[in-house]
This record gives C-alpha cells, structure tokens and sequence, in this order.
C-alpha cells in the first residue's frame, strides 16, 4: 500500500521529469544543449598535435582541423592525424597549397603559385576534390567540411560557392561573435570567432554571450601554445575546461556533426 508520502514523491519525481523532457524537447542542440560549439584549428600545424589534440582528449571534447595536405606535419605524423581522427576528431579541407589572394593587403607572403587571384574555377575545384581524397586515405570519411583559407571566397574572380556544394556540406568564414543562427540556411558562411591572443575571460565570454541566442559559435584557432597567430594554451585550456564543466548548456562537436544536426533540424521545420 503507497503511503502519502510515497505518493508525493512519485509525484515530485514524475514532474522533474516532465520538466527535464520538456526542456530538451525544446531546445534547438542535442542533449538539451542551450548552444552548440564547435572548436576549429587551421592549418595542421605541430601545436594541434602536441597541445590541442592532448587537452581536449583529456576532457573528452571534440575539434575539428582544418587540414592543408601539404603542411610538413602531415607528411612527417600522419599516423598522429589518423590517430586523432579515429578518436573522433574532424579532420576537414583547407585546401593541399593554402591558396590566398595575393591582390589584398597584407598578403606579400603569398607566393605566386599559391595566387588564388590566378586560379581558375575549375583549378580551385580539383585542389579542393584532391585534398578530400587525401583525408579519405587517412580517415576513411566521406563527408567533409571546408575553412576558406584567409577566408577568401573568390578564385580568378568567380565566387568558389557553387563549385564547394557538389564537394562539402558546408564551410567556415570568421565574424566578430562567431554566431550562426540555427534558422539561417546558408551553410557555407558558418561563422567563428578568431582566437589568436584572446584570453580566457575573452574566449569564455563569446560562448556564453551565444546562449541569449541558442546559436550555433564557433572558434578558430591557428597556433595554440606555439607556431603562429597563437592562442597560448593557458587560455585554451581553461576554455576547455569552461565547457567540459557545463554540459547543460554546451554541446560541444564537430563542424561536420554541426552541419548535419542543422539540415535535419531546417529540414524538420520546413525552415
């Protein structure tokens, strides 16, 4: 026989849950995650392997790296990439030769053979097909994501965009709070923030700020703790350490995870 007590209990329990399923069902992220955050790296530089990789394998969190196939890290530690990759990590395309156009400012270190401004279409769609078949051999994976190098989006004049859908499922720019909104369908402008020199505080406040939103924010890193256009790994850590803490209100993935969470979620609700 169920005393009263019992039956206030069960009735406790019974509405925690309610609200608990309530507030997943209507969150927009997996989990019932307020937002979504995806932590990206460029370049396949050493300092992935010896630091970012390391820390956020401690803490269980993903990352997704921006491979450029002729970086000398992927010809001396391949087996470290593929090791990163089977520990669920994403290794996307950043082109084999790191093409940028070298008619914008600041871009004297651009070499000619890596002058987007002189490639064709054509040319900037079979570096970027070539790069997929080279993470392939490493991973296995078919689907892939994209990062513009030095976010140029032009290639001898033409926009890159329509030649990048038959090849990703979507690619990554920079914007100054790293937000991309769940309803926008444009899936090759995701935005990130740029982490080079920022603090922790810094890096912490950009993922809070996307909670008034439910937005999707991502980071790009280059050098952590080393290399260049870094990010020292004091600061990166306690980032980590920020959303491994609050799982509630963080789902921490990959951009390749991100992007198809959002076309099924789009398609969904007819958005």
């Amino acid at each position: 026989m169920q005393t009263p007590l019992f039956g206030k209990l069960l009735a406790a329990t019974l509405a925690l849950w309610s609200i608990a399923a309530g507030a997943e069902q209507n969150s927009p992220w997996p989990g019932g995650a307020e937002v979504a955050v995806v932590l990206t790296y460029d370049d396949a530089l050493d300092s992935h392997l010896d630091v970012a990789i390391p820390q956020l394998n401690q803490l269980n969190l993903p990352g997704t790296f921006y491979i450029s196939g002729a970086r000398p890290s992927i010809r001396l530690r391949m087996h470290e990439w593929r090791r990163a990759a089977e520990r669920g990590h994403e290794l996307g395309n950043h082109m084999l030769y790191h093409p940028c156009r070298k008619s914008l400012s600041n871009r004297s270190w651009v070499k000619p053979w890596q002058d987007l401004d002189n490639y064709s279409l054509e040319q900037f769609a079979e570096e970027v097909q070539a790069t997929n078949n080279m993470l392939k051999a490493i991973d296995g994976k078919k689907q892939r994501t994209f990062a513009y190098p030095c976010g140029d989006m032009l290639a001898g004049g033409e926009n890159v965009v329509p030649a990048l859908k038959k090849l990703v499922s979507g690619a990554r720019l920079f914007s100054d709070d790293g937000q991309h909104h769940r309803d926008n369908k444009d899936l090759y402008r995701l935005a990130s923030f740029d982490g080079a020199d920022k603090s922790a505080e810094e890096l912490i406040a950009v993922a809070e700020a996307a909670r008034d939103n439910n937005s999707l924010v991502g980071f790009m890193f280059h050098g952590v703790g080393g290399d260049y256009i870094e990010v020292t790994s004091e600061a990166h850590q306690q980032l980590l350490d920020h959303l491994a803490a609050h799982p509630d209100r963080y789902w921490v993935t990959t951009m390749r995870e991100a992007v198809a969470h959002l076309k099924r979620e789009q398609a969904r609700h007819n958005l």
